[in-house]
């Protein structure tokens, strides 16, 4: 299997310190590329994946910032096959392409614990609208579109270290989800809970920008 990931962090300019009357500005951008050659016995399995997350916030308080956060994202996945029908065999590639936008809203509190570290929790309540398309080659070739809509509740904590001048790292290990996507015209409907701490690391960029 041959995998490629990137991943960056925009710089945030925002809230670190606990002070007032600050802009947080700042967001994600993420690119995974994977290969897995023999998927099964039938052929390889490709996938690309891209997600771009932009935050705007404004703390109105010492401890409490209230902003918007929005997403774009695609997803695409190429399986390629040689089929046998009994007396002949073709070669198909089965592609998968999902495209989503997300937008929402986000509540954070921050506890400043030194002039090195602090801690924030983030509350978002996000919606998400998105629209997949399966379609495949060869004699058997065909295509279909689904859209979906949906929302979903959040929680995540955060550590955030000061390196200089309010400059530093933001570290997030997990969080607490709800989720529920509804299939257009259709009765399907998925709600899914997620809870996980330690398993990961997400890693952001953040400064302190003081408005006048």
């Amino acid at each position: 299997m041959k995998k490629l990931t990137i991943a960056a962090a925009i710089v945030s300019f925002g809230l670190v310190s606990a002070q007032k009357n600050t802009l947080l500005v700042g967001g994600n951008i993420s690119y995974d590329n994977t290969t897995k050659k023999n998927y099964s016995t039938a052929g390889d399995l490709k996938t690309d994946n891209f997600e771009f997350t932009p935050t705007i916030g404004y703390q109105f308080a010492d401890h409490f910032t209230a902003g918007v956060k929005f997403g774009v994202g695609s997803s695409k996945n190429d399986y390629y096959q040689t089929i046998f029908n009994g007396w002949d065999s073709y070669e198909s590639i089965t592609n998968i392409k999902t495209n989503s936008f997300t937008y929402g809203v986000f509540g954070r509190y921050t506890m400043p614990l030194n002039d090195t570290f602090s801690v924030f929790g983030d509350l978002d309540v996000l919606f998400n609208n998105s629209k997949s398309t399966v379609s495949a080659t060869g004699p058997l070739a065909y295509s279909t579109t689904t859209k979906s809509t949906g929302f979903g509740i959040g929680f995540t904590p955060n550590l955030f270290i000061n390196f200089k001048n309010s400059f530093g790292l933001n570290f997030n290990v997990g969080g607490i989800s709800y989720q529920s996507e509804k299939i257009k015209d259709s009765d399907l409907k998925t709600n899914t809970f997620g809870f996980g701490f330690g398993k990961g690391v997400t890693v952001g960029i953040s400064k302190n920008f003081g408005l006048k």
